[in-house]
């Protein structure tokens, strides 16, 4: 917060109808306000932080190792931030190019300009053709990080832990992409896993960080924990039982950056930061207006995409600011099905792909400064996102007039078979408030409550419960999920005084966190059971070949008989309510010595307890050794745990699953279900972490930094959802537990599927990061190489005695686990900014991932004419490039394309099972697709600073 830490450059974008509001509004002078300054004579890197950190408007990005050797004289005045950095720069030999409203670089002098006075604004230094790049947004080698550490002024490369930063507007610059999709073209320890015909996931699809689950990173907002969603993905899915953060929730344009902490972190800041923590940073203060608008569409036509978005800082009074971003979204669906064999003629029958979605977000950010003791501070934003998907193809090949052809459609509305659309709807809302207190010279007290919640909506847009026959409507609400949490903290930092260390920061910390979930039914339509909804009754298919007769199992001359599904098709609607609330608590401490100028040593420690579940201590040693200058070594040694998420102990519903009988209906058990019970299987416990890194920083010159980081993380006991289980064929011969608590469930279900502590994992990787600039003649040009590698392999199962070995989990969900993302990533960035002009040029390259649960033996089914046991997607290589040029009046037009080389993953052979089920419909590997298979996308952008 402001006056707190080092002050960020916010910039804006558009939405139509504020556009014109904020227009009038903002000041068009917003830099110039007279601000006072109470800074030392020091080395003139220290006054510069000091400087940035007292500034309301201004940020300064320098490289402290180029300052070396200056000094800089007290500056106490009130001054206008332009005026009072010219004094503080004033007769030193260097330069300030203002990189964009708010932003600027100091640098050693060059021949062009010396700072002697009012620091000259980018329109003036663009107007001067002997000043290439001189009002490019040139990337930096030092920047200063909030996560990770509770120090102010902690350097990136001064870090004893991994972190990557992702400035906002290279996020802008990574096409009219989700959030997701531009971290994942950014930061390579990051996948951001496609999804498609899986229900909610199409929607709200899984986050990752070192190729571990979602609900094992932390995301946090401002450096307070951003909520989870509601949904849990149980779909055949990365991720598979698990429930993350909704990273689309957020609009980039509100965004200054994200820091990507690839290190466990749970011993400061709590449960699930097991693979690492992102801290989204938002945009702050004062800054005029700018709007945003980007359109694209796939290379086959589809998939049109419109963003707008429209951000600005307005002053609250002389003492605070506001920052506004408004954003809103509309994507065209993708359609990548192939031509479905099951019809005469064939044709495309199914949308595989990308769903249909529009949302908006509206975000605030502000700050009021009451004294120069305590300043108050408020975020948080709102967001709506709904999508349309469609569920596999029921009654494919159908012909009017002739008999049936499956059980999950009515011949008398739809002849030919249908395609069934859900409809899912998301939103979220989240605020927090809080103080910040300087209570001594040397200590600040943060204060905040914050609130947060999902509300996850599913729908049926065209489709039908057959167990109403022709009464049955074709749209229903299927209910919905919710999921919220309050938090309040106290969190104290200040330096203490220790003999033989040359700083200490010692931070104490007290947390509350209370959680709900609830599961509101859906209309009744949406699940029942025939009119009465009696599933005593047998109501016939339209496959049962004695639909006039009495009797529920076989017809007359022997036939077994056929029951009508309950529910609508592709997903039911959810029959029992359930709500549940959690409280939990935390005490930490944490304490980082700068022992001399050598050794950077930190330790933390944290204590929490979960209502139901009990208590947990964690630990973090972290340490830093500077060999040389140039060469440092770094490493990490922690202890970690994920309590169940409140949703994971709560979800129960009635799903359509492919199993053994292609379409089995499917009870996800809760927490006490009679149904566990029968298997033996134990209540979810704790996830429980160990983790080893070791790294080496090297920076021989300031224009270049590598990093190479080694990892090792132990989990035990890790949370995951169990294979489809059938019950026993009736009548059941003997063992009968599971079909006999199936039967007491009335709920007409073949199969059960659960939550549980399912085994112990071991994910190893490493990190490599290496950054280059320099600059010549024409410009300046960036270069970054950037490669992640991890390997999670399952070390040990659990299975309750009950069910048999391999049953439980089986080995297509193991191969789900540990190659369903990404083994090796990789990425080169290359930028070249001269003059007004910015081109990038970018390459992912995405190792294989191999999945099998949609095979003959995966399914446990044998199909004739079908011979595939694994899928794999391929290594790949994805080229991305784009190019933009800025005006002196303040526009920026873009233009770029995803993809180009039109990569798509390895192709389905003609005999497998997913081509076999679905006519040839499936063309690419359904499970994991960690850039999907869209294809190439072309996009054009427009940016107006006003």
């Amino acid at each position: 917060m402001a006056g707190f830490r080092t002050k960020r450059y916010l910039k804006c974008r558009p939405s139509q109808f504020l556009a014109l509001v904020l227009a009038l509004l903002a000041p068009q002078s917003l830099l110039a306000a007279p601000q006072a300054f109470s800074i030392p004579a020091q080395p003139l890197a220290d006054s510069l932080l000091a400087f940035a950190e007292q500034s309301e408007t201004l940020r300064l990005v320098f490289r402290p190792a180029e300052l070396e050797g200056l000094q800089a004289p007290a500056l106490e005045a009130e001054l206008e931030p332009e005026q009072g950095l010219a004094r503080l720069l004033s007769g030193l030999p260097l330069t300030v190019q203002q990189l964009e409203p708010g932003i600027f670089l100091i640098a050693p002098q060059a021949s062009e300009t010396a700072v002697t006075g009012r620091v000259r604004p980018a329109a003036d230094q663009q107007r001067d053709p002997s000043r290439p790049g001189a009002s490019l947004p040139v990337p930096v080698m030092e920047e200063l990080v909030t996560i990770g550490t509770r120090a102010k002024n902690r350097r990136l490369q001064q870090s004893t832990v991994p972190i990557d930063i992702v400035q906002g507007y290279l996020l802008e610059r990574a096409a009219p992409a989700s959030l997701g999709e531009q971290l994942q073209s950014q930061a390579p320890s990051f996948n951001y896993s496609r999804t498609m015909v899986s229900d909610g996931a199409d929607l709200v699809r899984p986050a990752t960080l070192r190729g571990m689950n979602p609900d094992q990173l932390l995301v946090m907002v401002d450096g307070k924990r951003r909520h989870h969603q509601a949904q849990i993905n149980i779909q055949q899915v990365v991720g598979r039982g698990s429930s993350g953060t909704d990273m689309n929730a957020i609009p980039t344009a509100a965004l200054e950056r994200i820091e990507v902490l690839r290190d466990g972190a749970s011993a400061q800041y709590g449960s699930d930061a097991i693979a690492g923590v992102l801290n989204l940073v938002l945009k702050e203060g004062e800054q005029a207006p700018e709007l945003d608008a980007q359109y694209g569409h796939t290379a086959q036509g589809d998939g049109e995409t419109l963003i707008a978005s429209l951000s600005g800082g307005l002053a609250l009074g002389e003492e605070g600011s506001v920052f506004l971003t408004l954003e809103g979204q509309d994507r065209g669906a993708t359609n990548r099905a192939g031509v479905d064999s099951r019809f005469a003629p064939p044709r495309v029958s199914m949308r595989i792909g990308d769903t249909a979605q529009s949302s908006y977000s509206l975000f605030a950010n502000s700050q009021w400064r009451g004294s120069d003791r305590y300043e108050l501070y408020a975020f948080g934003g709102v967001s709506r996102r709904e999508g349309l998907s469609a569920g596999f193809y029921r009654g494919a090949g159908a012909v009017a007039g002739e008999p049936p052809v499956s059980s999950r459609y009515l011949p008398a509305l739809d002849p030919l078979g249908f395609l069934p659309l859900q409809t899912t709807r998301t939103e979220d809302d989240a605020l927090t408030l809080g103080a910040q207190w300087q209570l001594t010279e040397q200590w600040n007290l943060d204060l905040f409550t914050s609130y947060g919640a999902n509300r996850f909506m599913q729908g049926t847009d065209y489709s039908v419960n057959v167990s109403l026959g022709s009464d049955s409507p074709t749209q229903a609400d299927n209910g919905e999920l919710r999921y919220s949490h309050w938090q309040h903290g106290a969190v104290a930092s200040g330096l203490v005084e220790a003999s033989g260390i040359d700083e200490l920061l010692v931070t104490l910390g007290v947390e509350m966190r209370r959680e709900h979930y609830r599961i509101s039914e859906g209309d009744f339509a949406s699940y029942a059971y025939g009119p009465t909804d009696n599933f005593d009754l047998f109501i016939p298919s339209p496959l049962d070949p004695c639909p006039n007769e009495q009797g529920a199992l076989l017809c007359s001359d022997g036939q077994p008989r056929s029951r009508a599904q309950a529910g609508m098709q592709a997903y039911p609607g959810y029959r029992l309510a359930a709500a549940d609330t959690r409280q939990s608590g935390a005490w930490f401490v944490e304490s980082e010595a700068q022992v001399n100028a050598a050794w950077t040593l930190s330790l933390a420690s944290r204590w929490e307890h979960y209502e139901r579940m009990g208590s947990n201590l964690s630990g973090k040693v972290s340490m830093r050794w500077s060999m040389t200058p140039q060469l440092s070594a770094r490493g990490t040694l922690a202890t970690g745990f994920r309590a169940p998420g409140i949703n994971q102990a709560n979800f129960t519903h009635i799903i359509t699953n492919i199993g053994p009988d292609v379409l089995t209906n499917t009870l996800h058990a809760a927490e006490g279900n009679p149904v566990l019970s029968a298997l033996n299987v134990p209540a979810l416990s704790a996830e429980r972490s160990r983790q080893t890194s070791v790294g080496l920083v090297w920076q021989p010159m300031p224009a270049l930094s590598v990093t190479l980081d080694a990892f090792m993380i132990d989990v035990a006991d890790a949370i995951a959802l169990s294979d489809v289980i059938a019950a026993e064929d009736e009548p059941c011969p003997s063992a009968c537990a599971l079909t006999e608590a199936l039967a007491q469930q009335a709920h007409n279900v073949g199969a059960v599927q659960f939550l549980y502590n399912a085994m112990d994992t071991r994910t190893t990787g490493l990190d490599l990061v290496a950054r280059y600039r320099w600059s010549h003649r024409f410009g300046s040009t960036g270069v970054a190489l950037l490669a992640h590698l991890n390997s999670t392999e399952v070390v040990a199962l659990a299975e309750p005695a009950d069910i048999p070995p391999g049953l439980l989990f089986s080995d297509a969900q193991i191969m789900l686990v540990e190659q369903g993302q990404p083994r090796r990533r990789l990425l080169i960035n290359v930028d070249w900014q001269y003059l007004g002009w910015t081109v990038g040029v970018r390459a992912n390259h995405f190792g294989s991932v191999s999945t099998s649960y949609f095979t003959e033996s995966g399914l446990g089914v044998d199909l004739p004419n079908v011979q595939d046991s694994v899928h794999h997607s391929g290594n790949a290589w994805l080229l991305d490039g784009d190019i933009s040029y800025s005006f002196n009046s303040g526009i920026t037009l873009a233009a770029g394309g995803n993809n180009l080389l039109d990569t798509y993953p390895k192709r389905l052979s003609e005999d497998s099972l997913l081509a076999a089920i679905s006519g040839g419909s499936f063309k690419y590997p359904w499970e994991a697709s960690p850039y999907g298979i869209n294809g190439a996308f072309y996009y054009i952008r427009a940016e107006w600073s006003f």
